[in-house]
């Protein structure tokens, strides 16, 4: 590679690294005090350290010679993991530092630009935070942890000053759009920062009206009475009373339309879809009296609770997780925010053998609680709050009623001779009983990268669980149609069983719904783009011909205004592969990833993708480690089998294939891209009253869909580009034949 290859660095929210040489690439830094080493440089004036202080930094609690040794080691998996950028270190014999041409740190760029005045430098702050720095790096280090969370400070203030001026500028140029998004970036950073709410108060009145501004003052007194147990303060309830008396001057266009309605407040409302309308205003509330446990937690956590909050708006606005941010939106009262509120409880251990065991319990618990929050639809406590409850006997009841969560996810972890096994549990704080529970065990290895592993696999299956428990729970009112939350929850539902007609066309009902009452709302906007996408891609007839026409204008618009939702990276990928456009396809589904590591359907997809690029093994190989990630009843398995099959018939393993497919069958009956597969495989093996019988099955599922892919034009190779592979190929000769 040229040593001019320009190296990118985010901090800002989730780590990544870019390296863009004649073949652009996103190397994996597979240790994470190998990753947090590679900060730590970074963020140094000179980008330079020496070893003494980054073995006492991330080996402080071991012997000077073993910490020494632990940082060669690390250093020769971080070289070996950059091997796209083997000119980025400068090795001394005492110090180690990063050489600077060509490398880009975000969180440095933002430090400067966020201390300007100028407009265009602010917009260009505002468009490099994607929230706290190493949001997803906690090493339970405390020497490490302790920079770290300086670090996040320090950042966060240049934030809250860029988003100030921001919001500022644009009321003075009476851009109400811009001012609330800046308030509302501005009050993520520390919800319960009343001045800061405040400033979004005064702005929401200004462009939204008494009633949004009111409605969100409620919000904001249930906030601080949950999360803090205080009322709002002097000055809030005095602004309070101004804007419920009319004092506040109205901007010279105030905001209009059928989105004007009530912001929800970051950490309280974690859905960004619009829900229902018209909630009463409100009365600043005295401060409760504290019960006797409100009195442990207020010197004990508040610190730790507002750290929860925090980790919530964050999720909620996208900052780290790519959900969309600054879609104004409000609840019922005492509706549950978003999908699921949870807190993973510390995990325990069976039959320890020794410290290590508690660590790694540890260690798993923290990582699980990163990749939950990473979902901007759920509310998760944070790690810090949760540590609070270990070495106790907990009631989950309780411990519901104390952090206002619907669901405590519970665990153990056990060290054998083969390995190690980890069991997880969701409970229902209500009722007590487990609504899902899986295990999962692995063989000895790394314990963070096996920590990692683990936590992703069981955030898929708890997400998906958690969005089930939900649903089960709706009630509508009688004679009032379903709130919009209800609806793209209901929605979601739909989506998780895609491998049939009926839950997508289901699911695109609702979406479209959405859509007819809220016209601006994103989650509706992607989701009728990829059910679009998905009836064309897996042979689902939906009551018109799936119109990718228009998912593609959706998306440009949805991506224009989010340009970090995971989902939305995803569902692009999605369209990219349909049209056979596979170099862009991949980045689609790696920007996914970066964005959200544990997006087990965009791993998988890269997996298919490899193998539609003429690099079957490889693809096989991340298929299956996608698997071994998943846990054994996860929901997606049955597409990832189908691109395990893919694969392995591009290899010449029919066999294998038939087995895969077979596996698929089981797990996802009456879907017609199954029995496409079928027919394929068949067909490429000579078998033809087998293929003619699944033949038959697809296009009694699917007709119009096996008619439009006999028909459908893939016309000429281009030079240089991928020949169809032997599933697709297999399946066009399976129904010309018959």
């Amino acid at each position: 590679m040229p040593k001019s290859s320009p190296i990118t660095l985010r901090l800002l929210g989730a780590f990544t690294i870019e390296v863009s040489a004649e073949r652009p690439a996103a190397p994996v830094i597979r240790s994470r005090k190998a990753r947090a080493l590679l900060a730590y440089l970074a963020m140094k004036p000179d980008g330079r350290a020496g070893r003494e202080e980054l073995a006492t930094l991330l080996w402080g609690d071991t012997p000077d010679a073993q910490a020494r040794h632990s940082l060669r080691q690390c250093l020769l998996s971080l070289r070996q993991d950059l091997h796209v950028a083997p000119d980025l270190f400068d090795m001394g014999r005492e110090t180690i530092g990063l050489r600077a041409q060509s490398l880009a740190v975000d969180a440095r760029e933002f430090l400067a630009v966020a201390a300007s005045t100028d407009p265009d430098e602010l917009a260009r702050a505002a468009g490099l935070w994607r929230g706290a720095f190493l949001c997803d790096l906690a090493l339970d280090i405390e020497e490490f942890d302790a920079w770290r969370q300086r670090e996040q400070e320090r950042l966060a203030g240049a934030a809250a000053r860029a988003f100030a001026l921001l919001c500022a500028n644009a009321d003075a140029n009476h851009d109400g759009e811009r001012a609330i998004d800046a308030a509302e970036r501005l009050v993520a950073l520390d919800p319960t920062r009343e001045d800061r709410q405040r400033t979004a108060l005064k702005i929401c009145a200004r462009y939204r009206g008494r009633d949004a501004a009111l409605e969100r003052a409620r919000q904001l007194t249930s906030l601080l009475r949950d999360e803090l147990a205080v009322s709002p303060d002097a000055a809030t309830r005095a602004l309070v009373e101004s804007i419920r008396n009319g004092e506040i001057d109205p901007a010279p266009k105030p905001l209009a339309g059928p989105e004007a309605a009530p912001p929800s407040l970051p950490g309280k409302t974690i859905s960004p879809a619009t829900a229902s309308q018209g909630a009463p205003a409100v009365v600043a509330a005295p401060a409760p009296t504290p019960t006797p446990t409100a009195r442990w937690r207020r010197p004990a956590m508040a610190a730790a609770l507002v750290s929860a909050v925090a980790i919530g708006a964050v999720a909620t606005l996208g900052l780290a997780t790519g959900t969309p941010h600054g879609l104004w939106t409000t609840l019922k009262p005492k509706t549950p925010p978003g999908v699921a509120s949870a807190v993973v409880l510390p995990f325990a251990v069976d039959a320890p053998r020794g410290p290590d065991d508690q660590a790694f319990a540890r260690l798993l618990a923290h990582d699980l609680t990163g990749h939950l929050a990473r979902y901007g639809d759920l509310r998760i406590v944070s790690d810090r709050t949760a540590d609070l409850y270990a070495d106790r006997q907990v009631d989950v009841a309780a411990v519901g009623a104390e952090l206002g969560v619907a669901y405590a996810v519970v665990g153990r972890v056990q060290r054998t001779d083969g390995g190690l096994r980890a069991h997880v549990q969701l409970v229902d704080t209500a009722s007590r009983m487990t609504l899902w529970s899986d295990h999962v065990q692995r063989e000895p290895g790394d314990t963070a990268q096996l920590a990692d592993e683990l936590a992703r696999g069981f955030t898929h299956a708890l997400v998906i669980n958690m969005v089930y428990a939900r649903a089960q729970r709706l009630q509508r009112e009688p004679g009032q149609p379903p709130t919009i939350a209800d609806s793209l929850l209901q929605a979601r539902v739909g989506e998780l069983r895609g491998y049939r007609r009926e839950s997508v066309v289901q699911a695109l009902a609702l979406y479209e719904d959405v859509l007819r009452r809220a016209p601006r709302n994103a989650i509706a906007k992607l989701g009728v783009a990829r059910m679009n996408i998905i009836g064309a891609m897996n042979f689902i007839d939906l009551d018109t011909p799936p119109d990718l026409k228009r998912a593609e204008t959706v998306l440009a618009d949805v991506l224009e205004h989010f340009p970090n939702w995971a989902t939305a990276h995803y569902t692009l990928g999605l369209l990219q592969k349909y049209r056979r456009q596979f170099a862009a396809s991949l980045q689609s589904f790696q920007r996914s990833l970066e964005l959200n590591p544990s997006y087990l359907h965009a791993r998988g997809q890269v997996g298919a993708l490899l193998t539609r690029m003429g690099q079957p093994e490889k693809g096989l190989d991340m298929v299956r480690e996608t698997i071994r990630l998943a846990t054994p009843n996860d929901a997606a398995l049955g597409f990832f089998y189908l691109f395990a099959a893919e694969a392995e018939l591009e290899l010449g393993h029919a066999p294998a294939a038939l087995d895969w497919l077979q596996r698929a069958n089981t797990f996802m009956p009456g879907s017609p891209l199954v029995q496409a597969w079928l027919a394929s495989v068949y067909t490429t093996i000579g078998d033809q009253p087998n293929a003619a019988k699944y033949i038959a099955a697809l296009k009694q599922l699917a007709p119009a869909g096996a008619e439009r892919y006999a028909s459908r034009k893939f016309g000429p190779i281009p030079p240089n580009g991928w020949p169809r592979t032997r599933i697709l190929e297999g399946l066009r000769l399976a129904l010309a034949a018959n």
